[in-house]
């Protein structure tokens, strides 16, 4: 067995075709097929179920992925500490954030990277709608700050550390305020139009949770937006107190204080890095400061 066909059954598995595989992995299908068809022969069991349009797997097949796509990772990890042992600290450190969380809590460690590895070039790279997270699953960053929920971990295999709470408040220009009131119950806000995200790249759909039926909404497509048009009196909005502190303390924003309405939002604020890579000296050196 060769690690190329492991990575040709996985890529099998989470493309559904051998096609999509082998556009996947750069090769043409028949070299596809043909080393799938080797591993089932080494194998000696059935991997795949061929009655079917496509290939699927056998029970054996699904049992057999799931080992396998450990030695991945393992041969992964593998490639990883070698490169980093190798080459020493990283040429470049890429760090990836999203704009709902205030970066600054990143800037003591990376001033602590700027002294012990002065080589090392920093990248730090501003993200929307939890992409930061999938630039890290993609290998497009070594360390990501993000929001987090343990079901995020269905999107890639990652390791996490808690930063600080992730908290959300509900807030509103003084010029809506003047013209409408202060908001004191759910039914106050429908006269008002409703600042919100876009949908978040991997599945947050605020409209399901807040549900406000009815209700005239302006969407942006990232927090830093948002803040823009709640300061000039576009509408309410629901914010992550990491970007309006600045807002909130010159009295440009209110907090809007309704019992319960949001308590079922409970995210934290993580700083996130794959699980499949070997950390390189200042990345480890940034893990290590929180």
């Amino acid at each position: 067995m060769k690690i190329q066909q492991l990575q040709m059954l996985n890529a099998l598995s989470e493309t559904g075709t051998l096609q999509a595989a082998a556009d996947k992995l750069h090769r043409t299908q028949a070299a596809v097929s043909m080393a799938l068809k080797k591993l089932e022969d080494d194998a000696g069991f059935p991997l795949f179920d061929r009655e079917g349009y496509r290939l699927k797997l056998t029970a054996y097949g699904e049992q057999f992925l799931r080992q396998a796509r450990e030695v991945l990772r393992q041969q992964q990890r593998l490639q990883s500490l070698t490169q980093q042992l190798r080459d020493g600290a990283e040429p470049m450190l890429r760090i990836s954030y999203d704009h709902t969380c205030a970066p600054g809590s990143l800037f003591g460690a990376m001033r602590t990277v700027q002294t012990r590895y002065p080589t090392t070039d920093l990248l730090l790279n501003g993200e929307s709608q939890l992409r930061a997270l999938r630039a890290v699953r993609e290998g497009d960053a070594d360390i990501a700050l993000t929001p987090w929920l343990p079901v995020f971990r269905q999107h890639g295999d990652f390791e996490t550390k808690l930063v600080r709470p992730f908290e959300l408040l509900v807030v509103i220009a003084p010029k809506l305020v003047a013209q409408f009131g202060m908001p004191k119950q759910r039914r106050d806000l429908l006269e008002i139009p409703m600042l919100m995200p876009q949908n978040q790249d991997i599945g947050i759909n605020l409209d399901q949770m807040i549900r406000m039926p009815g209700q005239q909404r302006i969407r942006a497509n990232d927090s830093i937006a948002q803040r823009e048009l709640l300061v000039a009196g576009m509408g309410w909005g629901i914010v992550p107190a990491d970007i309006i502190g600045d807002e909130l303390t010159r009295g440009d924003l209110v907090l809007i204080e309704i019992p319960d309405f949001i308590n079922q939002v409970h995210l934290e604020i993580h700083l996130v890095r794959s699980a499949e890579r070997i950390a390189g000296p200042a990345a480890q050196l940034i893990w290590d400061y929180f």
